[in-house]
């Protein structure tokens, strides 16, 4: 196995991975003015062309600022944007993220009123993104002189998480939500996950990576470069980790014992993004629950899961092992209760819900969908959830004309209560 053998796919994954927090925001060839015409605006943009009328920009909360884009032609209907996951320490802005800029225009050139926050802070913000993005609809109503006649929540990743947490809190004020590549298991699923691969990741590759499953120092990045060593150290730990029912790592159809192969890379490009949005995050996890334990596997017992790439006498021993061996770490009661209040779906969908999924995606894995769909089944709302899997590898790596027809498919959904083709 070799570094180069390595490196084509797994810096595509860097790619598409960087995606999910991009640089700074750029702004539209526009005229400032001053305005007052919506709750805490401090700027009106009248644009020189394009769909937009006018754009509102504003603060709200401790550092939460805004954008209202309001269409030349409005349908009477808004649009709510959360955006994604982004490093804590990074600005709090309104920048361009997972396509959010092109997408905006499409909306606003098909007639609808677009709003978003860059919420109070960065990092794991379900709670604040939440209530910020909540927020928005006052502050559009004011700005548009009335009351959009129906409402839609759309999020990327973290946000597509915040975006079912809000119609689900409030289900008679959102006529329907698009997730895409959500945390929609729920937050506790999404920690835990990312606990386990870094605990085991330790356990195969020890001392290859700073810090552990609850605490990396501060500025910890992990590198692709460190997590192909650690992989051509120890490759077995790879399909060891790949194979345990609690750390399925995604990876393309294919000979993944083939290191040129684009099955096996993609599977050292999910390593890759399971361990470094672990150490882009946890801190910051850490710090909301108060210091204590977010992650738990003090009971868990590692067992391989079904489609493991090890066959099953093999990945049965190496779980044994693991067993044994793996770091313990105890879930705090506390963190735990906050991971579940902020948030688990609680299946209770009152609106259609659409959602789209990379199938092999490195950062949040489709199985949050297989979650969803248990709780939806549960509560007995499967008429409401509609779910696609793309067949592609990536993180929100979706080009937006398929989420401008899924958005089209949800609206047309809720105004005629037909549901969608898969």
């Amino acid at each position: 196995m070799t570094h180069s053998a390595i490196r084509p796919v797994a810096m595509l994954a860097l790619a598409i991975l960087a995606a999910c927090d991009d640089g700074a925001p750029t702004s539209p060839a526009a005229t400032a003015l001053t305005s007052g015409e919506a709750a805490g605006t401090t700027s009106e943009t009248i644009p020189e062309g394009g769909p937009w009328a006018r754009i509102l920009e504003g603060e709200t909360g401790p550092g939460s600022r805004y954008a209202l884009y309001l269409p030349a032609q409005w349908n009477g209907a808004a649009v709510y944007y959360a955006h994604g996951f982004r490093d804590a320490a990074s600005p709090v802005d309104l920048r361009d993220q997972d396509g959010l800029y092109t997408l905006r225009d499409a909306l606003g050139a098909a007639g609808y009123a677009v709003a978003y926050s860059s919420y109070s802070a960065n990092g794991f913000v379900v709670k604040d993104g939440a209530q910020r993005t909540h927020q928005l609809r006052g502050l559009l109503a004011s700005a548009l002189g009335a009351m959009p006649s129906r409402h839609f929540a759309v999020g990327h990743s973290l946000g597509g998480g915040i975006a079912l947490d809000l119609v689900q809190t409030f289900p008679g004020q959102y006529d329907g939500a698009l997730l895409v590549c959500g945390m929609v298991g729920g937050s506790s699923a999404q920690t835990q996950y990312l606990g386990h691969v870094r605990a085991l990741a330790d356990l195969y590759f020890p001392g290859r990576f700073p810090g552990n499953a609850i605490d990396v120092p501060d500025g910890t990045v992990i590198t692709l470069p460190q997590v192909v060593g650690a992989v051509q150290s120890n490759p077995t730990g790879l399909y060891a980790i790949a194979s345990m029912s609690q750390t399925p790592l995604p990876y393309v159809p294919g000979n993944v014992f083939d290191p040129a192969s684009p099955a096996f890379q993609t599977l050292v490009g999910s390593l890759y993004g399971a361990l470094s949005f672990h150490a882009r995050g946890i801190d910051d996890v850490v710090g909301l629950v108060h210091g204590k334990s977010p992650f738990g596997n003090d009971d868990t017992v590692y067992e391989p899961r079904a489609g493991a790439p090890l066959p099953g006498a093999t990945a049965g021993q190496l779980a044994a092992i693991a067993n044994v061996a793996v770091t313990r770490y105890a879930l705090d009661p506390s963190a735990a209760n906050y991971l579940e209040r902020h948030f688990t779906p609680s299946g209770q969908l009152a609106v259609p819900v659409l959602t789209v999924h990379n199938l092999w995606d490195p950062a949040v894995p489709a199985f949050h969908e297989d979650l969803l769909a248990e709780r939806v089944n549960a509560a007995g709302a499967s008429s409401r959830l509609l779910q696609r899997r793309v067949p592609s590898y990536g993180h929100c790596a979706l080009p937006t004309p398929m989420l401008l027809q899924a958005f089209d498919d949800l609206t047309t959904w809720a105004a005629t209560g037909v549901r969608p083709a898969q």
